[in-house]
């Protein structure tokens, strides 16, 4: 056989797309981490241990939003430019980036780049994926510059113009990602500004549109009317309306006379409040009320709207809310009896079925295991009610705490670090990355088990 073959052939089944887009993230990762070790990333030299740097780098980059630290105090400006850069590559994908360079130098992509950018924008082909690429980075930057000059017009009114400025561009690219990042002074998240409505509102559209995908917003502006939608669109905007109306409902209901949440607010600020709070808890992170304070009742929305997510090729993590869907209407056809699951003159497929019964299956299974190593790490210092939030807020790259983030030790820490890893890359690409590939099978038809249930 020609070694150039032998060789391609073998780089070919190493290095996968989906292997390649891992690959990249944790490329991105260490250098972040070596970049945030700098005697000037932080305020005081030698001040983040190694393990908080890779903890930090890894939520930047998996757009998680937990940390170890405060970017206010402990960070300096350098530090927490290298957090946003870390941000908006985890956002939007290294491969994607890398990808729309070679589209503007008219650089030819190959088959393997294709195969890695449909993995990052995570389509199923590969039609008008170029568009595809630059639409995505057109709609982050219009979305993101509109999103800085609302947050900075908001800051003015707490912090001086440059200070604005450079607050509305942190918080609008963290916001778009769906990071939560914040740099604002105390460590409470965006707490200080429960009584503001406007940038709570601004904030929470940002992480809207980046939440529901860039297929979605596309579609939107390409189709005009709503016949005209993608089925993937149809499906994932009323989820998502019904995600954000039910959970502000509940949370609103749960914490309306509580005195350390809602309670000590007028009506106005209660439901923006509650809205913001379902808005957040699908991967965004960013938090108007203390987390630790809310009724049980609350925490547990709070949980199942962290644990569904955003929407497939959007910024944010979770099972995402088409697995949701899909199971949903499964559950209700196979209790109708129904043979075949109809959805706008659509079938759905057992593939798609199959796809998604794994992923909550695998994202089940990784939450039990974590929570399994947490409890053993942590050795019962922490009850299990809080590690569970923590490990779904890592797992679905969502950035919500209960406040025990820096109380946890370096075991558990890398835990955390390895689901958000997980999360941003989908635990279906992760774990189909360590398969080893199987040749095809022959066309023989089986009898079907008789299998009790």
């Amino acid at each position: 056989m020609d070694t150039k073959r032998f060789v391609k052939n073998v780089k070919d089944r190493v290095f996968t797309p989906i292997r390649l887009v891992m690959l990249s993230f944790f490329v991105i990762i260490i250098a972040g981490t070596l970049l945030l070790l700098l005697p000037f990333a932080t305020r005081q030299e030698g001040s983040l241990s190694f393990i908080n740097a890779l903890f930090t780098a890894t939520s930047a980059t998996c757009v998680t939003g937990l940390s170890v630290a405060s970017l206010h105090d402990d960070f300096t400006v350098f530090g927490q430019v290298v957090v946003l850069l870390l941000v908006q590559l985890g956002g939007l994908g290294f491969m994607t980036l890398t990808s729309t360079v070679y589209i503007l130098i008219r650089h030819k992509i190959s088959l393997r780049k294709r195969l890695s950018m449909r993995e990052d924008l995570s389509q199923p082909g590969m039609a008008d994926l170029k568009k595809l690429t630059l639409d995505v980075i057109k709609l982050t930057l219009a979305a993101e510059l509109t999103g800085a000059v609302l947050l900075a017009i908001g800051f003015s009114r707490y912090y001086t113009f440059g200070e604005s400025l450079w607050y509305g561009l942190f918080h609008s690219v963290t916001a778009f990602c769906n990071a939560g990042f914040d740099i604002v002074s105390g460590s409470t998240s965006v707490q200080k500004f429960y009584s503001d409505p406007y940038i709570l509102t601004v904030l929470a559209l940002l992480i809207i549109v980046g939440g529901i995908g860039f297929v979605v917003v596309s579609d939107i502006f390409r189709a005009g009317s709503w016949r005209r939608l993608r089925l993937h669109t149809k499906i994932v905007l009323p989820t998502t309306l019904a995600l954000i109306v039910v959970g502000s409902t509940c949370i609103f209901c749960a914490e309306y006379d509580n005195p350390d949440t809602l309670g000590k607010m007028n009506l106005g600020d209660k439901i923006v409040n509650a809205f913001f709070q379902s808005v957040t808890a699908r991967t965004a992170g960013f938090a108007s009320i203390d987390q630790g304070a809310m009724t049980d009742f609350s925490k547990t929305i709070t949980v199942v709207w962290m644990f569904v997510g955003a929407c497939p090729g959007g910024t944010g993590g979770g099972i995402k809310t088409t697995t949701l869907f899909v199971l949903l209407v499964t559950v209700y056809a196979t209790i109708r009896q129904k043979r075949e699951i109809i959805i706008d003159m659509h079938s759905i497929g057992r593939e798609t079925l199959a796809k998604a019964a794994t992923i909550f299956t695998l994202a089940i299974s990784v939450a039990v295991i974590s929570l399994l190593g947490l409890e053993i790490c942590m050795n019962g210092s922490i009850p299990m009610s809080k590690l569970l939030f923590e490990q779904v807020s890592a797992y679905a790259t969502v950035g919500l705490s209960e406040g025990i983030t820096t109380s946890l030790n370096t075991g558990a820490k890398l835990i955390l670090s390895l689901n958000m890893y997980m999360g941003r890359i989908g635990s279906f690409g992760f774990f189909m990355a360590f398969a080893s590939s199987m040749k095809a099978q022959a066309h023989v038809k089986y009898p079907e088990a008789g299998i009790i249930l």
